[in-house]
């Protein structure tokens, strides 16, 4: 069992100095609310929520809100159910001042994947959306509430205080999203993805920083590839272009760009990143300058986690 979450945690303080180790910002009754009687945010949702493919988005918008803890478990385990049940308890004695995700890693492997989570039990903090690695294993009671109270720590000092009202049934308010964003959505559920490219390429064009907009941006190309080499998705079509471009040379870059865009749509990534890598190496000039340009778009598609660290790496290494 290995605990590390002090050090990720640094990240999320404003202050230059770190906070005493293990220490709250401020004590905590077990209504959650802060001794000196500031008012915590109030959320509407549950306290603890079983996670999925098709909720995580929400998780990640609450954890702008609140700290969400994710325990990853497994039937398999038998001390995954211990750990659910310790800090189910101890979210419902802090009131909801943190949100307990369980993710059955034997069900929601493509959640557990996005995370990186190789054993259970382990846990995974969320704070704006970013992943921070608590611990894996099954830590010690004090050691728990040691790790907790860091978490809400951290996440007081950057802004993150509310808590969730413990409602199963209620359903947190969607963010107001700026116009372009609005219209890009509405244009993907609508299935236009030229309307959706227009609608974000403009975003960007009017905030060349706005990297939430760069990413949707790539997002929405890899469709439109898709849609060209492959429309419906068919997963006949998919496998005959993985096949012509294992005979295919690494120089034959268009092939090799269409297969690394197939094996996104097969939830590869793995595979895409470390074909256009080898891509990289095979290729000189402008050839090597559009497969690495391709390889830091389809880092976007997905967002930052360890597999992209790793071929982020593996990049470098390649170019250097």
């Amino acid at each position: 069992m290995s605990i590390y979450g002090a050090v990720d945690l640094s990240q999320f303080k404003k202050q230059p100095e770190p906070a005493p180790t293990a220490t709250p910002a401020s004590p905590l009754t077990e209504l959650g609310t802060p001794a000196d009687g500031a008012a915590a945010n109030v959320i509407p949702g549950p306290i603890s929520v079983e996670v999925t493919a098709d909720n995580l988005n929400s998780i990640m918008q609450t954890s702008t809100q609140v700290p969400v803890v994710l325990v990853f478990h497994s039937a398999k385990s038998e001390k995954s159910g211990e750990l659910v049940a310790q800090l189910t308890e101890l979210a419902n004695k802090l009131g909801g001042r943190f949100q307990l995700g369980s993710v059955d890693t034997d069900v929601n492997q493509q959640v557990t994947a996005a995370f990186s989570v190789t054993a259970v039990p382990s846990a995974v903090a969320l704070l704006q959306g970013q992943p921070i690695p608590l611990f894996q294993g099954m830590p010690a009671a004090e050691q728990l509430s040691g790790v907790v109270d860091q978490l809400l720590a951290a996440a007081a000092q950057y802004g993150i205080s509310g808590r969730m009202d413990g409602d199963a049934d209620a359903t947190p308010p969607a963010p107001e999203l700026p116009p372009l964003y609005q219209a890009g959505i509405e244009a993907l559920e609508a299935g236009d993805l030229a309307g959706a490219h227009a609608a974000y390429e403009k975003a960007l064009a009017e905030n060349p920083g706005d990297s939430e907009a760069r990413i949707a941006l790539n997002q929405v190309e890899l469709l439109q590839r898709l849609e060209v080499v492959n429309p419906g998705n068919d997963g006949a079509r998919a496998q005959e272009l993985l096949q012509t471009a294992a005979t295919a040379p690494l120089t034959d870059l268009e092939t090799q760009l269409v297969a690394a865009d197939v094996e996104m749509s097969i939830s590869r990534p793995d595979a895409a990143f470390a074909r256009l890598i080898d891509v990289v190496k095979a290729t000189s000039g402008a050839e090597r300058e559009t497969a690495r340009q391709r390889l830091v778009a389809l880092f976007d598609t997905i967002g930052e986690n360890e597999l992209v660290a790793q071929a982020r790496r593996a990049l470098a290494n390649a170019l250097f």
